[in-house]
């Protein structure tokens, strides 16, 4: 699909990795009937209506917004390593089901880590200098409430000003159906790092 490649390459930031521009500018799967975008239909499936754009300008927000949510996962992906290091617990392998962990003694995050944060937070600052207030916000708060998922009392907030999301409470992430605390239990933590 032709997008509006200069465009959004205009309203990115210098210093993005070229290798997760290249992968977010890439749209193969859809294709354009004047303001509508369609995805191709899989395994003989029909095709799909993606999107519909009021107008040029919708779309083209849509399309800035389809490619800076991959530039993010694209760039979580490339400083794993980097991010990893702001976590207080981090998961490193599992045996028996049950996970093994590596604590560091200094953090930014008391919880265990969440790859979507970095993804997240770089998203959501992506986009607000182009985005219309309203819709900005809109994603603010759906991706606060994607962050809170796994949590029984809401944990993570996002601070407006300094593009970032913050701790506001001690709940512990839980998984899925079951309601028990995803806590290192004694045992599990299998090695203590100072970085």
């Amino acid at each position: 699909m032709k997008i509006h490649e200069s465009w959004i390459r205009e309203r990115l930031p210098k210093g993005l990795p070229e290798e997760a521009i290249r992968r977010g500018l890439s749209f193969g799967g859809y294709y354009r009937e004047g303001l509508k975008v369609m995805s191709f239909g899989e395994r003989g499936r029909p095709d799909r209506l993606e999107y519909e754009a009021a107008d040029e300008e919708d779309l083209c927000l849509w399309e800035l917004d389809k490619a800076c949510s991959r530039i993010a996962a694209e760039t979580e992906l490339l400083n794993r390593k980097k991010n990893a290091a702001k976590w207080r617990y981090s998961r490193d392998h599992a045996e028996n089901g049950f996970w093994f962990y590596i604590e560091r003694r200094s953090y930014v995050y008391n919880a265990i880590e969440d790859t979507r944060l970095a993804w997240f937070e770089l998203y959501l600052a992506l986009i607000q200098p182009s985005f219309p207030r309203e819709r900005w916000e809109q994603e603010v708060l759906r991706h606060v409430e994607l962050m809170n998922h796994w949590y029984a009392a809401p944990h993570w907030d996002y601070d407006r000003e300094a593009l970032c999301f913050f701790e506001i409470s001690d709940s512990k992430e839980h998984s899925g159906g079951n309601p028990d605390n995803e806590e290192p239990r004694p045992g599990s933590v299998i090695k203590m790092i100072d970085g």
